[in-house]
């Protein structure tokens, strides 16, 4: 009877032996995959973090040059209309009162000079057929 006994047990350490060796195994993989999935996760929150960094920073920098491209205009027109600057290839054009006024001036001039010729003259204006 002790013979049986000994190879029940010997039966039962070759049934267990594998299975004990497959569950190191299935641990160490197991355990492996965490690790690698940790990393991947930190990675991917480092990586995050960097695009919403840079996503903010270039908002900054669209925000910053709008401002500037805002501030270049404001300076242009100002050279433009106070300081009577041009771009190349535009002319300066420049409208005084005076002018317009001298114009009137010598309009009525002209005017007065047609009627000095006297009235004879005045009605042949009138009546172009006489």
């Amino acid at each position: 009877m002790a013979r049986k006994k000994r190879k029940d047990k010997r039966k039962e350490w070759l049934i267990l032996t594998p299975l004990f060796l497959l569950l190191v195994l299935l641990v160490f993989f197991n355990v492996n995959v965490w690790q690698r999935r940790a990393e991947t996760r930190e990675h991917f929150l480092r990586v995050e973090r960097e695009l919403e960094r840079m996503v903010q920073e270039e908002e900054f920098l669209d925000e910053k040059s709008e401002k500037e491209v805002d501030m270049e205009k404001e300076l242009e027109r100002i050279a433009r209309e106070q300081l009577l600057l041009r771009k190349e290839g535009e002319e300066v054009v420049l409208i005084s009162r005076r002018e317009d006024e001298d114009e009137e001036e010598d309009e009525e001039s002209e005017k007065e000079e047609k009627y000095e010729g006297g009235f004879l003259e005045r009605v042949k204006e009138i009546l172009p057929w006489w």
